[in-house]
C-alpha cells in the first residue's frame, strides 16, 4: 500500500529551481523526477507499484517514495514498456492528472492507451524525435534493449534539456557506440549498471560515460529489489562503476545517488 501522503512530492512541488539548472529526484531503480526553472516537472520510468511480484515474483524491497494519484507532472516518459519502466500500476494515478501527457516509444504508448488513455493525451516516440514539454526539451535517443523472454526493439534512452544543462538518461540498453553518437558532451549521464537481463554491467556502464565525455557520471538502476531479484552476476555497487570510472578518467566526476534526496545539476 502507498502511503496517503508522500512528503517527497510536497517537497518537489515546493522547490524552486534556479535559472540555468534542473533539480532531479532519484526513485530507485531508473526512476526519476524531474524539475526546471519554469516549474516543469517530468518523472522518468518511475515503479511505485509492486507489479514484477505477479509477473516475475520479485517484490519490491524499499517503499515507494511517491504516490502517482498525487503526484501532478507535466510528463510521464517510459524509455520502454517492462513494468519496472512502465509501471502498469502507476499509469492510472498518473493519468488521472488532466494535464500530464503521456511520452513513449510505441509498444509503451500501446499499454497507456490499453488503460483508457485518450490518444491526444500520448506521443509515441523514436530515436531523434523531439518533444517540447513546458521549458524542458525531451530527446529520445538510441538504446538496445533485447531481452530475450521480452524483446524491446522501441526501446529509447532519453536526453532531458534545459538551457545549457543535458540530463541522460539510458533507461535498460546494452552498450552500443550509437549511443555516443547521440549524446556527447552530457551535463550528467544516469547510466543502467546492473549487468543482467540486457543491460550493461559496471564497466560497461562506466566506459559509455567516459566516451560521452560527460561532465558528471551517474550509475542507476539497482536497489529496488533484493540483490538475488536481480539475477546471478548482477552489478550492485555502485562504487565499482565509480572505480572503473575513475581507472578511465582519473579527473573525471562522479556521483552515488540517494533516494529521495534532490540533486542540482
Amino acid at each position: 500500500m502507498m502511503p496517503a501522503t508522500m512528503p517527497l512530492w510536497d517537497e518537489i512541488t515546493d522547490r524552486v529551481v534556479a535559472p540555468g539548472t534542473l533539480s532531479l529526484w532519484w526513485l530507485y531503480q531508473a526512476g526519476l523526477v524531474i524539475k526546471s526553472p519554469g516549474g516543469t516537472v517530468i518523472a522518468i520510468d518511475p515503479y511505485l507499484s509492486d507489479a514484477v511480484l505477479r509477473s516475475y515474483k520479485q517484490p519490491r524491497n524499499v517503499p515507494a517514495l511517491v504516490d502517482p494519484a498525487t503526484a501532478a507532472v507535466d510528463a510521464l516518459l517510459a524509455t520502454h514498456s517492462h513494468e519496472d519502466h512502465l509501471d502498469p500500476d502507476s499509469i492510472d494515478g498518473f493519468m488521472s492528472h488532466e494535464g500530464t501527457h503521456f511520452i513513449g516509444p510505441p509498444m509503451a504508448v500501446d499499454k497507456v492507451l490499453s488503460k483508457g488513455v485518450a490518444a491526444a493525451r500520448a506521443t509515441a516516440v523514436r530515436r531523434g524525435t523531439v518533444v517540447e514539454v513546458g521549458d524542458i526539451t525531451v530527446r529520445a535517443v538510441h538504446a538496445r534493449h533485447m531481452f530475450a523472454p521480452e524483446p524491446t526493439p522501441d526501446a529509447v534512452g532519453y536526453l532531458v534539456e534545459h538551457d545549457r544543462v543535458r540530463i541522460y538518461h539510458s533507461g535498460d540498453t546494452e552498450y552500443d557506440s550509437e549511443i555516443v553518437a547521440d549524446t556527447i558532451r552530457t551535463s550528467v549521464s544516469l547510466i543502467c549498471i546492473n549487468g543482467t537481463a540486457g543491460n550493461m554491467n559496471a564497466h560497461e556502464a562506466a566506459m559509455l560515460a567516459w566516451r560521452q565525455q560527460t561532465r558528471l557520471a551517474v550509475p542507476f538502476h539497482y536497489g529496488l529489489w533484493r540483490d538475488e531479484g536481480y539475477g546471478e552476476g548482477a552489478n550492485l555497487d555502485p562504487h565499482v562503476f565509480v572505480s572503473t570510472y575513475h581507472r578511465l578518467d582519473p579527473g573525471g566526476r562522479t556521483f552515488v545517488l540517494t533516494a529521495g534526496e534532490a540533486v542540482v545539476i
